[in-house]
C-alpha cells in the first residue's frame, strides 16, 4: 500500500501535488469564522472573498482547528502516515492530530504514524511535504529511518514573513491599534520568523515595500555560510508580482535555483492578510 502524507490546510498545497508520485495526500482543513460566517480552508474557498470579509468585518474574527476524527479518517487510509501539522504554539492542531493519532493505534497497532509539529508553518510545511516525497521515492529507506530523517531536517529550517496589511492583527488583538496605525502612516514594512519555539517574532522591518523585500532576499545569506545551495519556498496571498520579485532577488543575489511560488489558502491568508508573502528555507 502506498504511504500517505497528512497535512494541515496552512500547507498550502493543491491535493494533487503528489498524484504522480505514488504517494497519497490529504489536506485536512481549518476553519475560519468571520461575522458569523464560517469559511472551510479547502479547495472550494474563494482567498479574495474571505479577504473582503476579513476587510469589512468589525469585530474579532477566529480560526478553528480541526477535530481529531478529522485526521483519525486519513490515517485509517493507509498503513504507513506521515502528519506535518503548523506550528502548535499558535494553533490546537498538533494536539488534535496527537489524539487521533492514539486513537487509530489503540484500535489497530500495525498501522505506522509519525507525527511532526513543524513549529512553523505554509512554505515550511512544503518543503518538509517536498522532502518526504524525495525520501520515500528513493526506495533505499524504511518508514522509522525517513521520520528521523524529516525530524532532523525541520530542524534546519528558517522562516520569515513580510507583512503588508496589519489590520486583521489589530482586530485579533496580537498588535495594539496604535502600532498598527503608525505602521500603516509610516510605511513601515514588518519582517517577522518563527523562532525555535514556533512562536512569532519581529525579525527586522523596513520603510517601503523594495527595502523589505531586499531586506528578506538577505536573510538567506547566513544558511549559505553552511549550505552552498537549498530549496526556497515563498506563499503569497493574492501578491504573485512581489513573490516574482523575491524570487528573482535570490537568484541575482546568490545563486539559488531551486526556488517555488504558492499562493496560500484560506488559513495563511487569514494570518498574513493582503499581500503577505511567507519564505521558508
Amino acid at each position: 500500500m502506498k504511504p500517505r502524507i497528512i497535512c494541515d490546510s496552512s500547507c498550502d498545497l493543491p491535493k494533487d501535488f503528489l498524484i504522480n508520485d505514488n504517494i497519497d495526500l490529504s489536506i485536512v482543513p481549518l476553519s475560519i469564522n468571520v461575522d458569523g460566517h464560517e469559511f472551510i480552508d479547502d479547495e472550494n474557498l474563494d482567498t479574495l472573498e474571505l479577504l473582503k470579509a476579513m476587510k469589512h468585518s468589525k469585530t474579532a474574527t477566529s480560526s478553528a482547528c480541526p477535530a481529531p476524527d478529522k485526521f483519525a479518517v486519513e490515517l485509517r487510509k493507509n498503513l504507513e502516515n506521515y502528519v506535518i501539522t503548523m506550528t502548535s504554539a499558535l494553533s490546537g492542531t498538533y494536539n488534535s492530530a496527537r489524539i487521533a493519532k492514539e486513537m487509530v493505534l489503540e484500535k489497530n497497532k500495525e498501522i505506522k504514524i509519525a507525527l511532526f509539529d513543524t513549529l512553523s508553518t505554509s512554505p515550511a510545511m512544503i518543503l518538509i511535504v517536498m522532502k518526504l516525497r524525495d525520501l520515500i521515492k528513493s526506495g533505499s529507506m524504511d518508514f522509522e529511518t525517513i521520520a528521523k530523517k524529516i525530524e532532523d531536517y525541520q530542524k534546519t529550517l528558517e522562516l520569515q514573513f513580510l507583512l503588508q496589511d496589519l489590520s486583521n492583527l489589530v482586530k485579533t488583538g496580537r498588535m495594539s491599534k496604535v502600532a498598527g496605525i503608525v505602521a500603516s502612516a509610516l510605511s513601515i514594512k514588518p519582517i517577522c520568523k518563527a523562532d525555535e519555539h514556533g512562536e512569532i517574532q519581529l525579525s527586522d522591518k523596513a520603510r517601503g515595500i523594495k527595502k523589505a523585500l531586499s531586506k528578506m532576499a538577505n536573510m538567506v545569506e547566513d544558511k549559505l555560510k553552511s549550505e552552498s545551495s537549498f530549496p526556497v519556498v515563498i506563499t503569497h496571498c493574492n501578491n504573485p508580482d512581489h513573490a516574482q520579485t523575491l524570487k528573482e532577488l535570490l537568484n541575482e543575489r546568490f545563486g539559488l535555483k531551486e526556488i517555488y511560488i504558492f499562493p496560500m489558502h484560506g488559513l495563511t491568508t487569514y494570518y498574513a492578510n493582503d499581500k503577505g508573502l511567507i519564505m521558508a528555507y
